[in-house]
């Protein structure tokens, strides 16, 4: 069995959207994690997020309207977990 499957996060009335797309199965990942994220932004600008050393080739995280959410100065003595 080879699935792509994808959680998604809207927020800001529409505007902006997080997508965390997954892979299952056996196979390459890259193809199909390709084709799904091409087919869900369209022509949009997007931000796609991928493991940088590729350890994790079956996770992709695509932003859409990142550009559009209000930007604030990080204090790290007030936002932490």
């Amino acid at each position: 069995m080879n699935e792509v499957q994808f959680k998604e996060i809207t927020t800001r009335g529409g505007q902006v959207k997080v997508a965390i797309f997954t892979f299952v199965g056996y196979e390459d990942p890259t193809v199909a994690l390709d084709r799904a994220v091409a087919t869900y932004v369209g022509h949009e600008g997007y931000n796609e997020f991928i493991d940088a050393n590729m350890d994790n080739p079956w996770v992709r995280v695509i932003i859409k309207g990142i550009n559009d959410l209000d930007a604030m100065r990080f204090d790290p003595n007030i936002h932490r977990l």
